[in-house]
């Protein structure tokens, strides 16, 4: 039974950690890849927050 729980909770942690990545960090400096791995690293609430607060991306038309 524990390995079932382990697999969810490594699980539901990628999936947020994509979601972070995705959502929030496509549109950051920071970027995709280093907001992907700070929340698999630390935390995916974390890597939101680390995320969020980075610089916005300057848009060059």
């Amino acid at each position: 039974m524990t390995e079932y729980i382990v697999i969810f909770v490594f699980l539901s942690w990628y999936i947020l950690a994509l979601v972070v990545s995705e959502t929030v960090g496509k549109k950051r400096k920071i970027g995709v890849e280093w907001s992907f791995f700070l929340s698999v690293i630390l935390t995916p609430v974390l890597g939101y927050f680390i995320s969020r607060f980075s610089s916005e991306k300057q848009i060059s038309d």
